[in-house]
């Protein structure tokens, strides 16, 4: 099922403080619990000495045409799963893959090329067209999914075809939801993104220390397999970034690793 946004929060924050960086800042400020989950800044915690100390935090995605393609089939894909487990009381893992003729049909050295250095797909595909071709497909074989465990279809979409692969095992996260595959080039050490996220919750900084003592910035880049196509580099922990916050961590999901970045304090 798919999450909401703050249970998505919950989850990304556990993992920062489970995290050695993390564990160290529960040390460091001497925080006992958690209070209260706000949204200004998204959560607080208290001290042993009584403090209230907050952590804003913020989702980082490299913006480009392929994660755009990739979330929009993931959504759809979460809400198929979705009307599977609400019609037919089914948990279900879903794959959609996309027959990408650049990779198989290429005819000529130049539609070659542009499969080598521009992989995957930019497609954005009609919602209801999708629901309304899987609908009788799945009246007819979602029951069979209970004795086999997994499905399989090709749905043709503006000329293009979708694959849908349906089981009622959970992926290798251990969870139930869609996953879309979809290649593309992964950008390294965004220093100037990084800044531009960070920038933006500075501008909202005094608000939050309206509702704590002290604030930190959690910054989480979830993994590539959420359309997030960049990877961190040594270059990334050298950086001094500018920032009003206490300190500002950066969690990267794809490694499962926490990097305390580097701040000039502005």
């Amino acid at each position: 099922m798919a999450q909401n946004k703050k249970n998505i929060e919950k989850e990304e924050l556990s993992k920062f403080i489970s995290s050695p960086e993390g564990s160290e800042w529960i040390k460091q400020n001497n925080l006992v619990k958690i209070i209260k989950e706000e949204e200004k800044p998204d959560f607080i915690f208290i001290s042993s000495d009584n403090k209230r100390i907050g952590i804003e935090h913020t989702r980082f995605i490299i913006k480009s045409k392929h994660g755009q393609a990739l979330r929009s089939l993931m959504t759809i894909g979460n809400k198929i799963h979705q009307y599977i487990l609400e019609k037919y009381s089914i948990n279900t893992s879903i794959i959609i893959d996309k027959f990408d003729r650049k990779k198989w049909c290429w005819k000529t050295f130049k539609e070659y090329q542009e499969h080598l250095y521009n992989p995957g797909f930019i497609d954005l595909f009609n919602e209801k067209e999708i629901k309304t071709q899987l609908e009788p497909w799945l009246e007819r074989e979602i029951p069979k999914i209970r004795s086999i465990h997994l499905i399989k279809t090709s749905i043709e979409i503006a000329s293009e075809y979708l694959t849908f692969t349906i089981s009622d095992f959970p992926h290798l996260n251990n969870k139930y939801e869609c996953c879309v595959n979809n290649e593309c080039y992964s950008i390294p050490a965004p220093i100037e993104k990084i800044q531009e996220e960070i920038d933006k919750k500075n501008k909202k900084y005094e608000t939050y220390l309206n509702n704590c003592d002290k604030c930190f910035l959690l910054i989480y880049a979830p993994d590539i397999s959420k359309g997030n196509y960049t990877y961190f580099t040594d270059e990334i922990i050298g950086h001094i970034f500018k920032s009003k916050f206490s300190d500002v961590f950066l969690y990267d999901a794809n490694d499962k690793q926490c990097i305390k970045l580097k701040v000039e304090k502005l």
